[in-house]
């Protein structure tokens, strides 16, 4: 099985995160670069350069308003212009649209931790101490919570806390995966919840659903938690190096993407392998579930690379069957791999 279409991003720059909402799927990579591309066009319909550093997060809020996450320790909001007021340039071609910085608000993003996003608050680590969780309200950029687990993990005589390495704002709690291998649930008062020895090694991602979630880490584990409970089943694979994990909308299958740039499926009842996904010749380190594409209209003669609209055509001539779901995937090759998902 091969992807059906592949879009090139900037620069052929290492993708580190993705997000689809509103008919767009979001593309951040390690250069500060964002890229808003439309799923019926396959083109991208915005591409700016948001931070100075690498992305660890690209949200599309609504159909007008964009966040964005990067490791020059700055969250950004960004409204999009209206491309029906976009003007032409005199050789009749669009003048590229450039979405409008609206608010700025200071993080710590010295690890590469994500933030997460719910109802207007924003998980991030804690400004001093990235061990550690603050939960920031959007609209007036004001740390709502500080410091979330500080009372609870103790610290020995000159050891380092163990960092924040993925986090999950649930209502009224948050879930956060840490480098010694542990997930933890706290309430937003900073009580813990439950705990989870779920990895021997640093977890690398987390993903959730509605009653469970799963983790993934540096070591060969995938780990399956309830989110009330904190009950834990765990399975060790043929491959360690695990850097993202995305669940699938019916909550029955997942897909890790891994170091070896393979990206496999399992089935999230017994965490069995049932499927594997092979192109990207790099480290996955994103993917992204989003409604099934139509290549209707979009010609299939050639795979060659049109670096001047940001993609490339399908790499092989089969014909798309209808799918249940596209699945993205973004690489440190710089590529986006589109596959159906059944």
């Amino acid at each position: 099985m091969k992807p059906f279409w592949v879009l090139r991003h900037h620069a052929s720059a290492s993708v580190r995160c993705l997000h689809y909402d509103h008919g767009m799927l979001a593309v951040g990579d390690e250069q500060g670069q964002v890229s808003l591309v439309d799923l019926k066009t396959l083109r991208p319909r915005f591409s700016w350069k948001a931070h100075t550093d690498g992305l660890l997060t690209v949200i599309v809020l609504s159909s007008s308003r964009v966040l964005t996450h990067g490791r020059d320790n700055n969250l950004h909001v960004w409204t999009l212009p209206d491309l029906s007021d976009v003007d032409g340039t005199q050789d009749g071609q669009q003048a590229e649209p450039a979405p409008s910085l609206v608010k700025t608000i200071g993080v710590n993003a010295l690890n590469f931790a994500s933030c997460s996003y719910r109802d207007g608050l924003i998980a991030v680590p804690n400004a001093l101490d990235a061990a550690y969780i603050d939960i920031l309200d959007l609209d007036s950029g004001i740390r709502t919570h500080e410091a979330i687990s500080r009372p609870d993990i103790v610290r020995s005589s000159g050891q380092r806390l163990p960092i924040a390495m993925s986090l999950h704002l649930l209502q009224q709690s948050v879930l956060a995966g840490y480098e010694d291998g542990w997930v933890r649930r706290w309430s937003l008062d900073g009580q813990l919840l439950w705990e989870s020895r779920c990895h021997s090694e640093s977890v690398m991602s987390t993903a959730i659903c509605s009653t469970f979630g799963v983790s993934v880490g540096a070591d060969d584990r995938i780990a399956k938690f309830d989110i009330k409970t904190g009950k834990t089943t765990i399975k060790e694979t043929t491959a360690a190096g695990k850097a993202t994990v995305a669940i699938a909308p019916n909550g029955q299958t997942c897909c890790v993407g891994g170091w070896d740039g393979s990206i496999r499926v399992y089935a999230c009842e017994d965490l069995r392998e049932i499927g594997r996904l092979e192109y990207h010749r790099n480290t996955v380190d994103a993917l992204q579930f989003c409604p099934p594409v139509s290549l209707e209209g979009h010609s299939t003669d050639s795979d060659s690379d049109d670096s001047s609209n940001g993609h490339t055509g399908p790499p092989n001539r089969t014909r798309q069957t209808p799918s249940r779901l596209t699945l993205a995937a973004g690489g440190r090759d710089g590529k986006i791999s589109l596959w159906n998902f059944y």
